[in-house]
């Protein structure tokens, strides 16, 4: 009977920790997605700017 008690704290632990992982995946892909976008757009409004001297070197 001990061992069952045991068994079914963990599984109810080991469901707990499944479920917040699967929400901090979709949390996470989210924010990747938004900061790829950012990375995209301040990238796309600094090939306008002239940096002096800086001709050469590689942005």
């Amino acid at each position: 009977m001990a061992l069952k008690s045991v068994l079914t704290s963990w599984e109810e632990r080991l469901r707990a920790v499944r479920d917040e992982c699967d929400q901090l995946k979709g949390n996470l892909l989210t924010v990747a997605k938004e900061m790829g976008e950012s990375e995209t757009a301040v990238k796309s409004s600094l090939k306008g700017v002239h940096v002096p001297g800086k001709a050469s070197e590689k942005r």
